[in-house]
């Protein structure tokens, strides 16, 4: 059995992306984290989901041979369109899967300009 090293691999996360009138969500399977070990970073109109599993305890008495499932990465960037408010983003995560809700800008709706003499 080869050592093959891990430790720079990223995993792209798979997603759900739905939206409704008011929010866009984003559904990323992230599983085996924590929620300490993820991050969301907003820079301009890219969003980023990334998190990282470094600390993999090997049980006393053991070596690690060979490791598929820790330590990883994850990351995967979206391009946020003008829909989408860049304020009131929340995220939770549940189950191994990250839910990033982000509001619509709202729209505007008709009325009506009074003429006047």
């Amino acid at each position: 059995m080869t050592n093959a090293s891990y430790e720079d691999m990223v995993i792209i996360p798979v997603v759900n992306i739905k939206e409704n009138g008011k929010a866009v969500t984003i559904e990323a399977e992230m599983t085996g984290l924590s929620k300490e070990d993820i991050s969301l970073d907003l820079q301009g109109d890219e969003l980023t989901l990334k998190g990282e599993k470094s600390d993999c305890q090997v049980p006393k008495g053991y070596i690690a041979v060979y490791r598929e499932r820790c330590p990883f990465k994850y990351s995967r960037t979206f391009i946020l369109g003008d829909e989408v408010q860049r304020e009131g983003i929340t995220a939770k995560y549940e189950n191994g899967i990250l839910r990033v809700i982000i509001p619509k800008v709202e729209k505007e709706h008709p009325r009506k300009i009074e003429i006047t003499d």
